[in-house]
């Protein structure tokens, strides 16, 4: 079990000290259902953790590929602090309509919510209209640019080969930039309809972009970043992923 998670059993009731709130918003599972149908949460307040991107699961301590697509509220700013957060009032802004993963978390008595991972979670698909024409590009999007970079990555560390990776990112900013402005999506929006660029979830990875006249992105492969995709099922969390990798519920 997660370290964070055996030291807190220390404790036997929650101390509103509001550390989990800070690691995360939770995911969303079918219970959530009708916070977004009533309006408490938006869709532009959620961010799409796609199936196969790499995400850290607290109930191995390790960051891994995520097996079903999530729904997750976003975070405050560059950060994953869950954005109904106040750092103020040290305190929920939604609590009375808070998801369940909130609900269920004792964090001295992890067990239960531990058992939800991956669970009933909701997904794109339950919160848009099967008539609404978005849905044909978010399936174009997929087809194009899928969100499982794992091998992509592996092979780009044994060969330095950056071509196939910088195409795909660049093919996810096209269809993003296009359908945003035919459709007129907000850039929260974009992060529900097609979760996040390519290009951050390759953020600590030892590749960077680099945007050049005319928009286009460049990738550049650090050496140390060699060691690090050749190895990346096996990587931990608090390695070079960690934070820029969104927490598993």
């Amino acid at each position: 079990m997660p370290e964070t998670m055996t030291n807190s059993r220390q404790c036997r009731q929650c101390k509103q000290c509001g550390a989990c709130c800070r690691k995360g918003g939770p995911i969303l599972n079918r219970e959530d259902l009708n916070l977004v149908r009533q309006g408490h949460i938006r869709h532009d307040q959620l961010v799409t953790i796609r199936q196969g991107e790499l995400g850290y699961n607290p109930a191995t301590g390790r960051l891994e590929p995520v097996p079903v697509e999530l729904l997750k509220i976003c975070g405050q700013g560059g950060g994953w602090t869950c954005l109904f957060f106040a750092e103020e009032e040290n305190a929920c802004t939604i609590y009375a309509h808070r998801p369940a993963t909130c609900r269920i978390l004792q964090c001295w008595q992890p067990e239960a919510l531990l058992a939800t991972i991956y669970q009933n979670t909701l997904r794109r698909l339950d919160l848009l209209n099967p008539r609404d024409p978005i849905l044909a590009e978010i399936n174009r999007h997929e087809q194009a640019c899928p969100g499982n970079l794992t091998e992509l990555l592996a092979d780009t560390g044994r060969t330095g080969d950056l071509s196939r990776l910088t195409a795909l990112v660049r093919a996810d900013l096209a269809i993003r930039a296009e359908v945003a402005q035919r459709f007129g999506l907000s850039l929260a929006m974009e992060g529900f309809l097609f979760g996040r660029p390519l290009f951050k979830q390759l953020a600590g990875s030892g590749i960077e972009w680099v945007e050049g006249a005319g928009g286009k992105v460049s990738l550049t492969l650090h050496p140390e970043g060699i060691s690090f995709v050749c190895t990346l099922k096996g990587i931990k969390s608090g390695e070079l992923l960690n934070s820029a990798l969104p927490p598993a519920p």
